[in-house]
Protein backbone atom coordinates (compact mmCIF):
# COMPACT_ATOMS: atom_id res chain seq x y z
CA UNK A 1 0.00 0.00 0.00
CA UNK A 2 1.12 3.62 -0.67
CA UNK A 3 2.13 5.98 2.06
CA UNK A 4 -0.55 8.38 0.83
CA UNK A 5 -3.29 5.43 1.63
CA UNK A 6 -1.95 3.92 4.70
CA UNK A 7 -4.60 6.01 6.65
CA UNK A 8 -7.07 4.55 4.73
CA UNK A 9 -10.06 1.84 4.66
CA UNK A 10 -12.71 1.33 2.89
CA UNK A 11 -16.23 0.00 4.32
CA UNK A 12 -18.92 -0.89 2.01
CA UNK A 13 -17.01 1.01 -0.66
CA UNK A 14 -16.84 4.18 1.07
CA UNK A 15 -13.47 5.71 2.04
CA UNK A 16 -12.79 6.22 5.49
CA UNK A 17 -9.62 8.06 7.05
CA UNK A 18 -7.91 6.35 10.14
CA UNK A 19 -5.42 7.39 12.75
CA UNK A 20 -4.30 5.54 15.74
CA UNK A 21 -4.29 7.18 19.35
CA UNK A 22 -0.68 6.55 20.90
CA UNK A 23 -0.85 4.82 24.13
CA UNK A 24 0.22 8.27 25.90
CA UNK A 25 -2.69 10.35 24.94
CA UNK A 26 -5.22 8.42 25.13
CA UNK A 27 -6.68 9.35 28.40
CA UNK A 28 -6.82 13.00 27.52
CA UNK A 29 -8.67 11.93 23.96
CA UNK A 30 -11.12 10.19 25.42
CA UNK A 31 -9.96 6.65 26.10
CA UNK A 32 -10.43 5.94 22.00
CA UNK A 33 -8.24 3.77 20.38
CA UNK A 34 -8.55 5.51 17.30
CA UNK A 35 -9.98 8.67 15.24
CA UNK A 36 -11.74 7.40 12.34
CA UNK A 37 -13.96 10.11 10.04
CA UNK A 38 -15.79 8.95 6.50
CA UNK A 39 -14.38 10.77 3.47
CA UNK A 40 -17.87 10.08 1.77
CA UNK A 41 -16.61 8.82 -1.14
CA UNK A 42 -16.15 6.03 -3.56
CA UNK A 43 -13.05 7.51 -5.37
CA UNK A 44 -9.49 6.78 -3.94
CA UNK A 45 -8.22 9.56 -5.35
CA UNK A 46 -10.63 11.81 -3.92
CA UNK A 47 -10.73 10.23 -0.26
CA UNK A 48 -6.59 10.74 -0.74
CA UNK A 49 -7.51 14.24 -1.00
CA UNK A 50 -10.10 14.85 1.80
CA UNK A 51 -7.86 12.72 4.50
CA UNK A 52 -5.34 15.33 4.26
CA UNK A 53 -6.64 17.99 6.46
CA UNK A 54 -8.78 15.78 8.12
CA UNK A 55 -5.49 13.52 9.53
CA UNK A 56 -3.43 17.10 10.04
CA UNK A 57 -5.86 18.25 12.22
CA UNK A 58 -6.14 14.62 14.06
CA UNK A 59 -2.37 14.91 14.42
CA UNK A 60 -2.86 18.43 15.68
CA UNK A 61 -4.78 17.63 18.30
CA UNK A 62 -2.49 14.73 19.82
CA UNK A 63 0.50 17.19 19.69
CA UNK A 64 -1.72 19.42 21.70
CA UNK A 65 -2.69 16.53 24.45
CA UNK A 66 1.11 15.87 24.82
CA UNK A 67 1.01 19.72 25.91
CA UNK A 68 2.93 21.04 22.87
CA UNK A 69 2.89 24.69 23.22
CA UNK A 70 3.82 25.41 19.50
CA UNK A 71 0.85 23.72 18.10
CA UNK A 72 -1.03 24.94 21.26
CA UNK A 73 -0.56 28.52 20.23
CA UNK A 74 -0.10 28.18 16.55
CA UNK A 75 -4.01 26.32 16.49
CA UNK A 76 -5.37 29.25 18.52
CA UNK A 77 -4.20 31.75 16.53
CA UNK A 78 -5.11 30.36 12.82
CA UNK A 79 -8.61 30.03 14.55
CA UNK A 80 -8.96 33.47 16.12
CA UNK A 81 -7.60 34.90 12.64
CA UNK A 82 -9.78 32.99 10.31
CA UNK A 83 -13.14 34.73 8.89
CA UNK A 84 -14.05 31.69 6.56
CA UNK A 85 -17.17 30.43 5.90
CA UNK A 86 -16.33 28.54 9.09
CA UNK A 87 -16.78 31.46 11.21
CA UNK A 88 -19.93 32.34 9.60
CA UNK A 89 -21.97 29.10 9.54
CA UNK A 90 -24.30 29.41 13.13
CA UNK A 91 -25.94 26.97 14.09
CA UNK A 92 -29.72 29.02 15.11
CA UNK A 93 -30.26 26.35 18.02
CA UNK A 94 -26.90 26.53 20.03
CA UNK A 95 -25.86 29.75 18.34
CA UNK A 96 -22.10 27.82 17.50
CA UNK A 97 -20.46 28.62 14.44
CA UNK A 98 -18.08 25.36 12.81
CA UNK A 99 -15.60 27.44 14.29
CA UNK A 100 -16.79 27.52 17.75
CA UNK A 101 -17.02 23.77 17.79
CA UNK A 102 -13.93 22.66 16.34
CA UNK A 103 -12.56 24.89 19.11
CA UNK A 104 -14.58 22.80 21.66
CA UNK A 105 -13.20 20.02 20.54
CA UNK A 106 -9.66 21.06 21.17
CA UNK A 107 -10.43 22.31 24.51
CA UNK A 108 -11.61 19.03 25.68
CA UNK A 109 -8.07 17.96 25.15
CA UNK A 110 -6.26 20.13 27.19
CA UNK A 111 -5.42 20.22 30.84
CA UNK A 112 -5.87 23.25 32.59
CA UNK A 113 -2.61 25.33 31.51
CA UNK A 114 -2.88 24.72 28.24
CA UNK A 115 -6.54 25.49 28.05
CA UNK A 116 -6.01 28.99 29.29
CA UNK A 117 -2.96 29.45 26.62
CA UNK A 118 -5.33 28.34 24.12
CA UNK A 119 -8.06 30.89 24.94
CA UNK A 120 -5.85 33.67 25.54
CA UNK A 121 -4.84 33.33 21.92
CA UNK A 122 -7.99 32.38 20.58
CA UNK A 123 -9.68 35.40 22.09
CA UNK A 124 -6.98 38.04 21.32
CA UNK A 125 -5.88 38.29 24.76
CA UNK A 126 -2.37 37.32 23.86
CA UNK A 127 -1.20 39.01 20.31
CA UNK A 128 0.07 37.25 17.20
CA UNK A 129 3.69 36.87 17.55
CA UNK A 130 6.02 39.03 15.47
CA UNK A 131 7.48 36.31 13.57
CA UNK A 132 4.40 34.42 13.06
CA UNK A 133 3.68 34.42 9.41
CA UNK A 134 7.68 34.68 8.56
CA UNK A 135 8.50 31.18 7.10
CA UNK A 136 5.40 31.83 4.77
CA UNK A 137 7.00 35.14 4.03
CA UNK A 138 10.04 33.62 3.43
CA UNK A 139 8.86 31.21 1.18
CA UNK A 140 6.78 33.59 -1.16
CA UNK A 141 9.62 36.27 -1.72
CA UNK A 142 12.95 34.75 -1.38
CA UNK A 143 14.93 32.23 -3.63
CA UNK A 144 18.16 32.94 -2.79
CA UNK A 145 19.21 31.48 0.60
CA UNK A 146 21.71 34.24 1.58
CA UNK A 147 18.93 36.80 1.20
CA UNK A 148 16.41 34.13 3.36
CA UNK A 149 18.32 33.82 6.39
CA UNK A 150 19.45 37.64 6.32
CA UNK A 151 15.57 38.35 5.98
CA UNK A 152 14.57 36.23 8.63
CA UNK A 153 17.77 37.22 10.87
CA UNK A 154 16.10 40.36 10.95
CA UNK A 155 12.70 39.87 11.41
CA UNK A 156 13.83 37.43 14.76
CA UNK A 157 15.56 40.10 15.91
CA UNK A 158 12.86 42.62 16.11
CA UNK A 159 10.45 40.59 17.24
CA UNK A 160 12.62 41.29 20.84
CA UNK A 161 11.41 45.10 20.28
CA UNK A 162 7.90 43.54 19.21
CA UNK A 163 7.10 40.12 20.47
CA UNK A 164 3.52 40.61 18.87
CA UNK A 165 2.36 42.27 15.90
CA UNK A 166 -0.16 44.32 18.05
CA UNK A 167 2.97 45.90 19.23
CA UNK A 168 4.16 46.96 16.19
CA UNK A 169 4.11 51.43 16.42
CA UNK A 170 6.54 53.86 14.75
CA UNK A 171 7.53 55.10 17.89
CA UNK A 172 9.11 51.09 18.49
CA UNK A 173 10.61 51.52 15.08
CA UNK A 174 12.11 54.88 15.81
CA UNK A 175 13.39 53.41 19.05
CA UNK A 176 15.01 50.87 17.50
CA UNK A 177 17.01 52.75 15.17
CA UNK A 178 18.21 55.09 17.65
CA UNK A 179 19.87 51.45 19.10
CA UNK A 180 21.81 50.85 15.71
CA UNK A 181 25.37 50.64 15.73
CA UNK A 182 25.67 49.01 12.58
CA UNK A 183 26.68 50.05 8.78
CA UNK A 184 23.52 52.47 7.65
CA UNK A 185 23.76 50.42 4.01
CA UNK A 186 23.14 47.36 6.74
CA UNK A 187 20.46 49.05 8.83
CA UNK A 188 18.97 50.36 5.48
CA UNK A 189 18.29 46.74 4.27
CA UNK A 190 17.05 45.37 7.25
CA UNK A 191 14.28 48.47 7.80
CA UNK A 192 13.08 47.00 3.70
CA UNK A 193 13.22 43.41 5.13
CA UNK A 194 10.89 44.87 7.30
CA UNK A 195 8.66 46.83 5.73
CA UNK A 196 8.09 44.35 2.95
CA UNK A 197 6.87 41.88 5.61
CA UNK A 198 4.67 44.48 6.59
CA UNK A 199 3.26 45.04 3.48
CA UNK A 200 2.74 41.00 2.97
CA UNK A 201 1.00 40.65 6.29
CA UNK A 202 -1.46 43.61 5.03
CA UNK A 203 -1.77 41.56 1.64
CA UNK A 204 -2.70 39.06 3.84
CA UNK A 205 -5.09 41.20 5.71
CA UNK A 206 -3.54 40.35 9.02
CA UNK A 207 -2.65 43.48 9.80
CA UNK A 208 -4.62 47.09 8.79
CA UNK A 209 -3.79 49.06 5.62
CA UNK A 210 -3.73 52.26 8.16
CA UNK A 211 -0.98 51.49 10.22
CA UNK A 212 2.67 52.25 7.89
CA UNK A 213 4.88 51.45 11.08
CA UNK A 214 7.88 51.34 8.83
CA UNK A 215 7.83 54.13 6.28
CA UNK A 216 8.31 58.06 5.93
CA UNK A 217 11.05 57.54 8.29
CA UNK A 218 14.54 58.42 7.52
CA UNK A 219 17.75 56.53 9.47
CA UNK A 220 19.75 58.05 12.07
CA UNK A 221 22.21 60.42 10.84
CA UNK A 222 24.81 59.15 13.41
CA UNK A 223 25.03 55.58 11.36
CA UNK A 224 28.39 55.26 9.63
CA UNK A 225 28.78 54.41 5.61
CA UNK A 226 29.57 50.70 5.31
CA UNK A 227 33.36 50.36 4.27
CA UNK A 228 33.34 49.58 0.31
CA UNK A 229 34.75 46.85 -0.40
CA UNK A 230 38.06 47.08 -2.49
CA UNK A 231 39.52 45.50 -5.73
CA UNK A 232 42.45 42.71 -5.06
CA UNK A 233 46.27 44.07 -6.51
CA UNK A 234 47.99 41.85 -8.53
CA UNK A 235 50.27 41.25 -5.93
CA UNK A 236 47.53 39.92 -3.31
CA UNK A 237 46.37 37.98 -6.23
CA UNK A 238 49.26 35.89 -6.76
CA UNK A 239 49.51 36.00 -2.57
CA UNK A 240 46.31 34.10 -2.07
CA UNK A 241 46.18 31.66 -5.50
CA UNK A 242 50.08 30.67 -3.66
CA UNK A 243 48.47 30.63 -0.36
CA UNK A 244 45.83 28.01 -1.14
CA UNK A 245 47.92 25.86 -3.06
CA UNK A 246 50.12 25.65 -0.18
CA UNK A 247 46.82 24.17 1.82
CA UNK A 248 46.28 21.40 -0.78
CA UNK A 249 42.37 22.91 -0.82
CA UNK A 250 41.71 21.93 -4.24
CA UNK A 251 37.90 22.71 -4.62
CA UNK A 252 39.10 26.43 -2.96
CA UNK A 253 41.76 26.92 -5.54
CA UNK A 254 39.37 26.07 -8.68
CA UNK A 255 36.80 28.54 -6.97
CA UNK A 256 39.02 31.72 -6.93
CA UNK A 257 40.55 30.88 -10.54
CA UNK A 258 37.03 30.83 -11.86
CA UNK A 259 35.99 33.87 -9.90
CA UNK A 260 39.44 36.06 -11.25
CA UNK A 261 38.94 35.26 -14.93
CA UNK A 262 34.66 35.94 -14.73
CA UNK A 263 33.97 37.92 -12.26
CA UNK A 264 30.63 35.20 -11.06
CA UNK A 265 29.17 35.48 -7.57
CA UNK A 266 30.65 32.90 -4.57
CA UNK A 267 26.97 31.18 -5.10
CA UNK A 268 26.94 30.73 -8.69
CA UNK A 269 30.32 29.39 -9.06
CA UNK A 270 29.34 27.01 -6.13
CA UNK A 271 26.38 25.93 -8.28
CA UNK A 272 27.76 25.18 -11.60
CA UNK A 273 27.69 21.44 -13.07
CA UNK A 274 29.14 20.06 -16.08
CA UNK A 275 26.28 20.64 -18.04
CA UNK A 276 26.49 24.52 -17.71
CA UNK A 277 30.32 24.11 -20.11
CA UNK A 278 28.92 24.99 -23.18
CA UNK A 279 29.33 25.98 -26.33
CA UNK A 280 28.29 29.20 -27.69
CA UNK A 281 29.64 30.44 -31.68
CA UNK A 282 32.15 28.41 -31.59
CA UNK A 283 33.15 29.56 -28.15
CA UNK A 284 33.21 27.45 -24.61
CA UNK A 285 31.34 29.36 -22.12
CA UNK A 286 30.47 28.96 -18.73
CA UNK A 287 26.48 29.09 -18.63
CA UNK A 288 25.14 30.95 -14.92
CA UNK A 289 21.43 29.29 -14.91
CA UNK A 290 21.12 30.14 -11.21
CA UNK A 291 22.03 33.60 -9.78
CA UNK A 292 20.55 35.83 -7.12
CA UNK A 293 18.95 38.60 -10.13
CA UNK A 294 17.68 37.96 -13.64
CA UNK A 295 20.84 39.83 -15.05
CA UNK A 296 22.96 37.08 -13.15
CA UNK A 297 21.47 34.72 -15.71
CA UNK A 298 24.08 34.63 -18.59
CA UNK A 299 27.15 32.87 -20.52
CA UNK A 300 30.19 34.02 -20.29
CA UNK A 301 33.34 32.66 -22.53
CA UNK A 302 36.27 30.66 -20.74
CA UNK A 303 38.95 32.84 -20.15
CA UNK A 304 42.33 30.44 -22.20
CA UNK A 305 44.32 30.81 -18.82
CA UNK A 306 40.78 28.51 -17.75
CA UNK A 307 40.89 26.52 -20.14
CA UNK A 308 43.28 23.57 -18.76
CA UNK A 309 41.48 23.76 -15.57
CA UNK A 310 37.92 23.53 -16.70
CA UNK A 311 38.79 20.27 -19.40
CA UNK A 312 40.64 18.64 -15.93
CA UNK A 313 37.36 19.48 -13.67
CA UNK A 314 34.88 18.11 -17.04
CA UNK A 315 37.46 14.67 -16.75
CA UNK A 316 36.48 14.22 -13.03
CA UNK A 317 33.72 12.33 -12.77
CA UNK A 318 32.82 11.86 -8.97
CA UNK A 319 30.86 14.53 -9.64
CA UNK A 320 28.38 16.27 -11.36
CA UNK A 321 29.06 19.97 -9.90
CA UNK A 322 32.07 21.46 -12.07
CA UNK A 323 34.08 22.01 -8.87
CA UNK A 324 34.16 18.40 -6.56
CA UNK A 325 34.81 18.50 -2.99
CA UNK A 326 32.55 20.84 -1.75
CA UNK A 327 30.31 18.55 0.45
CA UNK A 328 26.48 19.30 1.93
CA UNK A 329 23.41 17.53 2.55
CA UNK A 330 21.80 20.61 2.06
CA UNK A 331 20.16 22.47 -1.62
CA UNK A 332 23.28 23.03 -4.33
CA UNK A 333 22.57 26.54 -3.24
CA UNK A 334 24.54 26.37 0.07
CA UNK A 335 27.56 24.76 -1.71
CA UNK A 336 28.63 28.84 -1.79
CA UNK A 337 28.68 29.11 1.99
CA UNK A 338 31.14 26.44 1.50
CA UNK A 339 33.51 28.08 -0.22
CA UNK A 340 33.08 31.42 1.51
CA UNK A 341 34.03 29.98 5.22
CA UNK A 342 36.90 28.03 3.64
CA UNK A 343 37.95 31.41 2.19
CA UNK A 344 37.64 33.04 5.62
CA UNK A 345 39.48 30.00 7.53
CA UNK A 346 42.70 29.58 5.03
CA UNK A 347 42.99 32.65 3.25
CA UNK A 348 41.25 35.89 4.52
CA UNK A 349 42.57 34.93 8.89
CA UNK A 350 46.09 33.67 7.72
CA UNK A 351 47.20 36.72 5.34
CA UNK A 352 45.01 39.37 7.93
CA UNK A 353 43.32 41.00 5.10
CA UNK A 354 41.13 44.05 5.77
CA UNK A 355 37.31 43.63 5.80
CA UNK A 356 36.95 45.33 2.72
CA UNK A 357 38.67 42.36 0.77
CA UNK A 358 36.82 39.32 0.58
CA UNK A 359 35.22 36.51 -1.80
CA UNK A 360 33.11 39.09 -3.41
CA UNK A 361 35.98 41.25 -4.15
CA UNK A 362 36.89 39.15 -7.12
CA UNK A 363 34.12 40.32 -8.60
CA UNK A 364 35.46 43.85 -8.36
CA UNK A 365 39.03 42.97 -9.25
CA UNK A 366 37.48 41.79 -12.70
CA UNK A 367 35.34 44.82 -12.99
CA UNK A 368 38.19 47.08 -12.78
CA UNK A 369 40.62 44.88 -14.57
CA UNK A 370 37.88 45.11 -17.49
CA UNK A 371 37.04 49.27 -16.92
CA UNK A 372 41.17 49.59 -17.37
CA UNK A 373 41.37 47.77 -20.49
CA UNK A 374 39.01 49.79 -22.22
CA UNK A 375 36.30 47.66 -22.44
CA UNK A 376 32.30 49.32 -22.79
CA UNK A 377 30.54 49.36 -19.96
CA UNK A 378 27.68 47.22 -21.40
CA UNK A 379 29.86 44.48 -22.03
CA UNK A 380 31.24 44.30 -18.93
CA UNK A 381 27.91 44.64 -17.26
CA UNK A 382 26.89 40.97 -19.27
CA UNK A 383 29.84 39.48 -17.96
CA UNK A 384 29.36 40.26 -14.52
CA UNK A 385 25.61 39.97 -14.47
CA UNK A 386 24.73 43.25 -13.48
CA UNK A 387 21.59 45.12 -14.48
CA UNK A 388 21.93 47.67 -17.48
CA UNK A 389 20.89 51.52 -15.79
CA UNK A 390 20.17 52.84 -19.36
CA UNK A 391 16.83 53.07 -21.44
CA UNK A 392 18.67 51.72 -24.48
CA UNK A 393 20.57 49.10 -22.80
CA UNK A 394 18.60 48.12 -20.08
CA UNK A 395 15.02 47.90 -21.97
CA UNK A 396 16.20 47.37 -25.33
CA UNK A 397 18.92 45.83 -26.40
CA UNK A 398 19.43 41.93 -26.66
CA UNK A 399 22.65 42.01 -25.23
CA UNK A 400 26.28 42.00 -26.19
CA UNK A 401 27.88 39.26 -28.58
CA UNK A 402 29.55 36.25 -27.15
CA UNK A 403 32.17 36.98 -30.00
CA UNK A 404 32.62 41.16 -27.95
CA UNK A 405 32.16 39.05 -24.20
CA UNK A 406 35.44 36.92 -25.30
CA UNK A 407 37.61 39.43 -26.51
CA UNK A 408 36.69 41.55 -22.96
CA UNK A 409 37.68 38.31 -21.40
CA UNK A 410 40.95 37.63 -23.01
CA UNK A 411 42.49 41.22 -21.58
CA UNK A 412 42.14 39.96 -18.08
CA UNK A 413 45.22 39.55 -17.11
CA UNK A 414 47.33 38.83 -13.53
CA UNK A 415 50.78 37.29 -14.72
CA UNK A 416 50.74 34.53 -12.40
Amino acid sequence: MKKSQSHLIQRHKTWYARLSIPKDVKSKLGHKREFIKTLKTTDLDVAIIRSKSILADWQNLINMARGNASAIESTAIKLHLDDSDASERINTDTGMSDKDYYAEEIAESLDDNDLKVFYDHLNGRIGTPFTYFANDFIEYNYKNPKTAKDALSTLKMFSYICPTLEEVKKSKVLKWLESETRAKKTVSKAKSYLGKYWKYLQMKEVVSLDLEPFYNIDLPKKLKDEEPRESYTDKEIKEIIKHIKKSGDDALLCSCLIAIYTGARISEIGQLTKDDVVMENNTSCLRVNKSKTKAGIRVIPIHPNLTKLISSLLNDKSSEYLIYGIETKRDSKYRGDIISKRFSRIVRKPLNLPKSKVFHSFRNTVTTKLESAGVPENITADIIGHDKDTMTYGLYSGGTSIKQRYEAIKKISYHL
